[in-house]
């Protein structure tokens, strides 16, 4: 058995910039209103699977750490990101280097800010709010996640 919910629909959407290095269109600095949509698979346990609003609690905590922040990954190892002051970060790929102030800036334990490291990140810490709900009835999670209408890569989490 399964829940499903789009988030399009539900509102489960942040807005961010990022940049893809060395890659020719996503190499510059840009944004994208992403949407996170969800299909959580387990056991009917009482009435529900697991509450809908319990889901979008866990999906929009998450959104709502990286709404309006420029996403780095920090495993990348393209990217040189030295920390010096406090207050700015300085970025540099092969070709550009950045100076951006810390606070506009969230760190992500990912090789990548692509979509596909995107739906890992976010499975991964959905999955976590799961358990800690007191979740043990669910199984699998799938998490997909739009950079734009039709636009997404999904990804599957066993529990």
């Amino acid at each position: 058995m399964f829940i499903e919910i789009d988030g399009w629909m539900a509102k489960l959407r942040f807005s961010a910039c990022h940049f893809i290095p060395n890659h020719p269109k996503c190499g510059c600095l840009h944004g994208h209103t992403y949407a996170i949509s969800v299909r959580i698979e387990g056991e009917q346990k009482g009435e529900f699977i697991i509450d809908f609003e319990t889901v979008k609690g866990i999906v929009n905590r998450i959104c709502d750490r990286l709404d309006h922040k420029v996403l780095i990954a920090e495993k990348d190892p393209r990217l040189l990101i030295q920390k010096s002051d406090g207050v700015s970060i300085e970025i540099i790929d092969s070709k550009k280097r950045y100076v951006l102030p810390l606070e506009d800036i969230m760190f992500l334990p990912t090789n990548s800010v692509s979509a596909e490291d995107l739906c890992k990140y976010f499975a991964s810490n959905l999955a976590k709010g799961l358990k800690a709900s007191g979740a043990d009835n669910i199984t699998k999670i799938h998490v997909r996640v739009d950079e734009g209408i039709g636009q997404g890569a999904g990804c599957e989490y066993q529990l």
